[in-house]
């Protein structure tokens, strides 16, 4: 738990912000008309205000909710200059304010949020919340709190099972009452008992703990749907948690975080100032508070911004700036989603909305254009490469000549090659060790050679080899391949900086690392991709626009190609941006190599790798205390001296930090403890699962080890320590172990639904604009997203009217696509939607006459005819 100051005796009336939020997102909105905000990245040549401002509307990393058009954050910078490098003190001013949030889970009403230093935290109930009687503003006490945990997923729990929680927490189901209307439920924090409580059907549980403040607060809630006895099974059924972090940040006025310092702390704001100046150095990475950095770039031209921090590993949203109500143009300027170089202000992509007509985008007004360009390899000895940002993803489209190649081009032959690593960072390897690639490959180090100037490498692909190759010190392996039409061109590179021949120790320190994938995006006029079509491509640029109409319904995410997409506010306001959502590679992480049981004062090596390959420099703290920086060889010794449960973190600049948990348990319990594992890794109903007990120092096989499971025995392990068991009910449950002889072990078991699960994409309509009578036909994609064959009738509405269905039978990941044909007999917008996915389209009134009409006049035409002929007569 961090703490700053403690002021408990300050107390600060809780006072209503809307007002000060509507003139925070006004002022926005008025600012972006005069260049003073809208951008992400300020960029000396873009004619931009030097009073520039951060908002919530502009940066990913500030809290926002889109429904309600409600930021928190804003940060605002004062330039004297396009060439002003220094950040006067006072000239870099940040305000947060508290808003309330809606609970995922609606029945519980809302709570108050609010985003503090691009991170977001809990700031208090509101009279609006349900599950407690009282309104509670920490940030009144200067206390924040992230939130853990806010969702409305549906778990089923069996007795003895348990709810796994953040921060150590479980909840235990203990026991149901014999009528099934209660349930025993006991709370544990890393094993020790903290609470109990019996719970009824459609109620909520709530742990209150203080935090800082002379009131409890509620940090966990849990909301039990059902609660189920059976002859042989108990089981309730969960939908709804909530959890509060009880680590805490407590701030007062005068308070330091980073470089800022707090001048403002009310009920209702919180203001920052730099208390020092700040040089925007080139190439520099500037931390200004928590997770808040700049990032500036290697440039004669001031370019700089705010950078989303996507340190720890996940999966994060990158948002264009918020459109309210028009058309917008984005670039990677303000859309952090796009590719973008900021050391030579490369960006290729641009995204723009000609024309908005309510909530419509006609056929051919959302405009896409990419160019390619080159840039500079992250190992700059290299030279250049040809990138082109396509679909908001980087990809190679050409080597210029260059230090290991010769000129060729992909893109002139209508192909794309995604980039897979472009890196610089200095990693080491031993003989025998593997740097590990994408795409299946691997880089082994043979052997260095007995005068330590070369070293044999051999290059594998899913196990089988490729390529050998000798590589001198500062020099590159090169592996090339044909790729679709063109000659071989190199498809990785690798740079060795020097290579060491010791008495014990063999290695090699690799710095440069450049891969591009054999799997080609091919591009030709008329191509289709998601909503658009190539309607112009060449050498030198692709232009791609929607070949029907996007509506911009309202509380939806609207696909439009590859991984971009539209958000669309639940609002009768039409406010939405463009974004993708990015998931931390592994390829860019660091892996921490320890045991995940350790003895008491015994000293160990904690390894951190990152590829394969040894990483030094890396900070590495277990728990709060800073243990030091990994050596040349990765590793780092430590003796834990207190016994409990632990977090080990691994972190360094340019990667994605790693953590994992460790217990440390007494020298008395070394040889006593025991681990369970059960394979498969991800279990479904009815799978026969294999139960392994060993000892967790040694790894150990342990025979005649009593299993229950939910508290029922299910039998001893054989004596290879294992015992095979049936599971039948889906949900949390819980094995156990009991032995004279051993401590008893505890794992906690999912079992998913053996069932199938049918989702809806790619949902289009054409023609978008038909005469009435016309056929439409509405095409859409299944996908089973289950975990078992399943049937399916898949049905279509028109404006919420069943009109017609089709059945599918997929097995389990198969897709297919259905199409339906419709037709309107009167003018108007029709929405067409199966399962969630809806597209719209509009019927004229044809001026060719229907069927009927052309009878009548037939038949008028005939009588005249005949009379006409009795005349003449």
């Amino acid at each position: 738990m961090m703490k700053i100051k403690s002021k408990p005796d300050k107390k600060l009336v809780f006072k209503p912000m809307l007002l000060l939020i509507a003139v925070v997102v006004l002022t926005s909105t008025a600012m972006a008309a005069s260049n003073s905000t809208g951008n992400r990245i300020w960029d000396a040549d873009e004619n931009l205000s030097l009073d520039y401002n951060w908002t919530a509307l502009t940066y990913s990393g500030f809290y926002y909710d889109l429904d309600s058009g409600e930021g928190s954050e804003t940060l605002t910078i004062k330039l004297d200059s396009n060439s002003d490098r220094s950040i006067g003190e006072g000239d870099l001013k940040y305000s947060t304010t508290p808003i309330s949030t809606d609970f995922q889970h609606s029945d519980w009403g809302s709570y108050q949020v609010i985003g503090f230093m691009a991170e977001r935290y809990f700031a208090g109930y509101t009279a609006n919340t349900q599950y407690t009687s009282n309104s509670v503003s920490l940030i009144s006490d200067g206390i924040l709190a992230k939130v853990l945990r806010d969702d409305d997923e549906k778990v089923s729990l069996y007795s003895g099972s348990s709810l796994v929680l953040e921060e150590g927490y479980e909840l235990n189901i203990e026991e149901v009452d014999v009528n099934g209307n209660s349930v025993l439920v006991s709370l544990k924090k890393d094993g020790t008992e903290v609470d109990t409580g019996i719970v009824s059907s459609d109620d909520d549980y709530v742990y209150e703990k203080e935090l800082g403040t002379s009131d409890k607060v509620g940090i966990i809630a849990v909301h039990f749907n059902n609660i189920f006895q059976g002859t042989e099974t108990n089981a309730v059924f969960v939908q709804g948690v909530f959890q509060v972090s009880e680590d805490y940040v407590e701030i007062t006025s005068g308070d330091t975080f980073g470089k800022m310092q707090i001048n403002t702390l009310s009920s209702d704001m919180i203001t920052m100032e730099n208390s020092d100046g700040i040089t925007l150095g080139r190439g520099n990475t500037i931390s200004i508070m928590g997770k808040l950095k700049f990032i500036v770039a290697d440039s004669s031209t001031l370019r700089f911004g705010p950078e989303l921090d996507m340190s720890e590993p996940g999966t994060y949203e990158l948002r264009g700036t918020v459109a309210e109500g028009e058309g917008l143009k984005w670039t990677p300027l303000n859309f952090e989603g796009f590719y973008y170089n900021i050391d030579e202000g490369v960006g290729t992509e641009s995204l723009e909305i000609t024309s908005l007509s309510g909530r419509t985008i006609s056929d051919g007004n959302l405009v896409y254009k990419s160019i390619p360009a080159d840039v500079s390899f992250e190992h700059k000895d290299w030279g250049d490469f040809q990138v082109m940002g396509f679909m908001a993803e980087k990809y190679f489209a050409g080597y210029p000549n260059n230090k290991f190649t010769s000129d060729v081009s992909l893109l002139s032959n209508g192909k794309l090659s995604k980039v897979l690593i472009d890196d610089d960072s200095k990693t080491s390897l031993y003989s025998g060790s593997s740097l590990a690639l994408d795409n299946g490959y691997k880089l082994d180090v043979v052997e260095v050679d007995v005068n330590g100037d070369s070293v044999m490498v051999s290059l594998t692909k899913d196990g089988d080899q490729v390529d050998t190759g000798i590589v001198s010190s500062n020099d590159d392996y090169v592996y090339e391949k044909e790729l679709g039409s063109t000659d071989k061109i190199p498809v990785i590179v690798v740079h060795f900086n020097d290579i060491f021949q010791g008495t014990e120790t063999n290695a090699v320190f690799i710095e440069g690392i450049f891969q591009i994938s054999e799997d080609l995006v091919e591009i030709s006029d008329n191509d289709m991709f998601g909503k658009m079509e190539v309607t112009s491509f060449a050498s030198d640029q692709i232009i791609l626009k929607n070949k029907d109409s996007v509506s911009l319904t309202r509380g939806n995410t609207i696909e439009i190609m590859g991984d971009v997409s539209f958000n669309v506010a639940d609002s009768s306001d039409v406010r939405y941006y463009p974004f993708v959502k990015v998931s931390t590679l592994p390829s860019e992480s660091l892996a921490l190599e320890i045991n995940s049981v350790l003895k008491q004062n015994e000293q160990i090596e904690i390894k951190v790798t990152s590829r394969g390959a040894a990483v030094s420099g890396a900070t590495v703290m277990f728990a709060k205390e800073q243990v030091g920086d990994t050596a040349t060889d990765g590793t780092i010794t430590y003796t834990p001296k207190t016994a409990g449960t632990f977090t080990v973190t691994a972190e360094k600049e340019g990667f994605v930090s790693a953590s994992e948990k460790v217990e440390v348990i007494s020298p008395d319990d070394a040889t006593k403890k025991l681990i369970i594992e059960v394979s498969p890794e991800t279990v479904v109903q009815d799978d026969t699962i294999t139960i392994s007990v060993m000892t967790a120092i040694g790894g150990d096989a342990v025979k005649d080890v009593q299993v229950s499971y939910d508290n029922k025995f299910i039998g001893n392990t054989s004596t290879d320590g294992t015992l095979t068991y049936t599971v039948k009910e889906t949900g949390m449950h819980k094995l156990t172990t009991s032995s004279t002889s051993y401590l008893d072990a505890e794992l906690n078991l999912e079992v998913l639904a053996l069932e199938a699960k049918f989702s809806y994409s790619n949902l289009q309509v054409s023609p978008i604009l038909a005469k009435t009578g016309e056929n439409v036909n509405v095409t859409v994609d299944v996908t089973n997203t289950g975990t078992a064959a399943g049937n399916k009738d898949v049905e279509l509405m028109i404006n919420g009217t069943t009109v017609d269905s089709q059945s599918v039978s997929l097995d389990a990941g198969q897709s297919t696509s259905l199409t339906f044909t419709v037709s309107e007999n009167e003018a108007g917008t029709y929405e067409a939607q199966v399962g969630s996915s809806t597209a719209t389209f509009n019927v004229e009134k044809s001026s060719i006459p229907g069927p009927g009409v052309l009878v009548s006049v037939m038949a008028f035409i005939a009588v005249a005819m005949l009379i006409r002929r009795k005349e003449n007569k």
